[in-house]
């Protein structure tokens, strides 16, 4: 499979070239003051493209477009041909859908800046059909581009896209209070558009990652999404830009039909694989409401879920990676699990040492003790001793009192 290099993303190439963020610019603060986070979000990255194939910075813009509109020549509607031909250079690699959002942040951009600024564009048309075909990666590749993850944060993102087959609109809604403490537990979500209900169960990769982000992240608020970046919670195209950094780090940008979504047809792919029965695959793919019904109640449903996501693991994991080179390497994961095992062994250790530190602590107390027995033991041997010697030293004169006392009997006896 051909390979490219690894790409900047759109903002990165946008600062280099206008010097400055996206965000600091006035013309941009203008068109985003009235809006939520998430969707500010998606103008900074849905526009930097824009400005940097316009070769014009956003206030470059505005001001221009407030010059040509007191005009009546061929330069007011400059703009409004400048967004069809960007329209038109899109089409050449993206769905109508997708070409549409585009448009609507262009639009936005200007008409947000003053309504006078608004561009005139009529009735456009967006061609639905697909551009091109779709791609599903297997097992190699999806180890692949999990190995370029450098944070646990890409790491677990890249996980719940392969492992759990969500959406990045299905991973902006995640939060750490709804995902289990264990590998191989059932959790669920929803659609924010659909309504329809996904059913998802954690991997080894996803409790791993999720708690070494979470000691990075810090503890979140009940209801606070889970994946956050340096300008706040992430949305869908920010989910969607990791995905596709990493995707072009590994080598496959230039793979048609690989874009972040491609890995929910791998998870597809790896369920087939698995040969699940087809209602719990619809199940764990988002398709099929009301099932838990038809498995004799939920925990019932929840027990079937869990069965099927450890059936179908070995299609899904992770945890080892070969690179484009062709070698084999050890998964950072797995050198973390060796860590944490590496530490609970020193911990053992340092208890063990602990406890016989305490017992030698008591072996010299009581020896010290012994040690002052004996020496009164000895004091009193040698008390002992010498009343001994006394005691001899003083026979001979007992003996002759005696002699002297018999003598003293024999007197009385003649008496």
């Amino acid at each position: 499979m051909a390979r490219v290099k690894y790409e900047e993303s759109a903002r990165c190439v946008f600062e280099r070239k206008f010097e400055k963020p996206i965000e600091e610019f006035e013309a941009i603060k203008h068109s985003i003051e009235a809006l939520n986070d998430t969707t500010k979000q998606s103008y900074y990255f849905q526009l930097a493209p824009f400005f940097i194939w316009l070769n014009e910075s956003p206030d470059q813009v505005i001001a221009n477009r407030k010059a040509h509109i007191k005009t009546d020549d061929e330069t007011s509607d400059y703009y409004e041909r400048k967004v069809k031909a960007y329209k038109k250079m899109l089409e050449e690699s993206m769905t109508g859908r997708t070409i549409a959002g585009q448009i609507g942040r262009i639009q936005g951009f200007f008409a947000n800046n003053s309504k006078k600024y608004a561009l005139n564009l009529g009735s456009m048309k967006y061609n639905k059909a697909r551009k091109v075909e779709k791609f599903s990666p297997d097992n190699t590749v999806a180890r692949e581009v999990y190995s370029f993850a450098d944070s646990a944060r890409d790491r677990l993102i890249i996980a719940f896209s392969y492992q759990c087959g969500l959406a990045p609109i299905d991973i902006t809604e995640l939060q750490c209070s709804k995902i289990p403490a264990e590998p191989f537990k059932y959790f669920q979500g929803s659609r924010s558009k659909t309504g329809e209900i996904w059913h998802g169960v954690t991997t080894p990769e996803i409790i791993q990652e999720f708690a070494a982000y979470k000691k990075i992240r810090g503890e979140p608020i009940n209801g606070e999404p889970l994946f956050k970046g340096r300008e706040g919670y992430l949305d869908s195209a920010g989910i969607s830009q990791i995905i596709t950094i990493l995707i072009r780090k590994a080598g496959y940008g230039d793979t048609p039909g690989f874009k972040p979504t491609a890995f929910r047809d791998g998870f597809e792919d790896a369920l087939m694989d698995a040969d699940l029965p087809q209602k719990i695959k619809e199940a764990m793919m988002g398709h099929a409401g009301g099932i838990e019904t038809q498995y004799g109640g939920y925990k019932q449903f929840v027990a079937r879920m869990e069965e099927a996501m450890q059936k179908a693991y070995k299609y899904l994991v992770l945890t080892e990676v070969v690179t484009s080179n062709g070698k084999s390497a050890q998964k950072i994961s797995e050198l973390d699990d060796a860590l944490i095992e590496s530490q609970k062994r020193l911990t053992a250790v340092e208890t063990a040492n602990e406890s016989l530190r305490v017992r030698i602590t008591s072996a010299e107390t009581e020896l010290t003790e012994t040690k002052a027995k004996l020496a009164d033991t000895e004091m009193e041997l040698v008390e002992i001793k010498t009343r001994l010697r006394a005691v001899e030293s003083s026979k001979p004169a007992l003996e002759v009192l005696l002699q002297k006392v018999e003598k003293i009997e024999g007197k009385l006896k003649q008496v």
